[in-house]
């Protein structure tokens, strides 16, 4: 019964750090996505109005460039330091003269994790799990203990042997070797007691 109870506690931890993981990592995708998003519709807008240099508000996430048929290009203000080149995705789209280029930032784990501790909630939910695990984990070890193996001591052993030798007198002297018997085992049951 304890290790059935205890497989539905792990169960139960499974199953809270996986929706605690889905939950904020979607929300982190759903930020993402946004931010991506506001800069593209930031660039369009500011492109539109005749800007070659385009402040975009979130510049770690996308880079843009645009460049018509007559080669001139429309940059957006990070297109120098966009960072570590191999974590962004390249697409292109053609757009009525020209192309437009547009570095995009790849789903990067310690992004996640930044955003994790930027938000309450989701550290929250981080600081749970691990409090969760550590006290499952500490029950478990407390339920399902290994009884140690008991080591025989001198006296212990001293003890058997006089057991033995009443066991083996009882027939000479019988109701003494019982009386002997009862203390000695009652003596060796206290004593296991005590040590546990």
């Amino acid at each position: 019964m304890k290790r059935l109870f205890i497989f539905f506690l792990w169960l139960f931890l499974l199953g809270f750090v996986l929706s605690s993981l889905y939950i904020s990592f979607t929300d982190y995708l759903y930020d993402r996505e946004a931010k991506i998003l506001g800069n593209v519709t930031t660039f369009m807008d500011r492109m539109a109005k005749g800007e070659d240099n385009v402040r975009i508000p979130n510049p770690g996430f996308s880079v843009f460039i645009y460049s018509d048929k007559r080669g001139n290009k429309i940059v957006s203000s990070n297109v120098r330091n966009p960072g570590d080149r191999g974590a962004f995705l390249n697409l292109s789209f053609p757009l009525e003269e020209g192309r437009i280029y547009m570095y995009v930032k790849k789903v990067d784990l310690l992004d996640y994790l930044f955003f994790v501790s930027q938000n309450p909630f989701y550290t929250g939910l981080l600081v749970a799990s691990l409090l969760l695990y550590i006290t499952i984990f500490y029950f478990t070890l407390r339920e399902l203990q290994i009884p140690q193996r008991v080591t025989l001591t001198e006296d212990l052993i001293n003890r058997l042997k006089a057991l033995r030798l009443t066991l083996a007198t009882l027939r000479v002297i019988p109701e003494e070797s019982v009386d002997e018997l009862k203390r000695i085992v009652d003596s060796i049951i206290f004593r296991q007691k005590v040590k546990r």
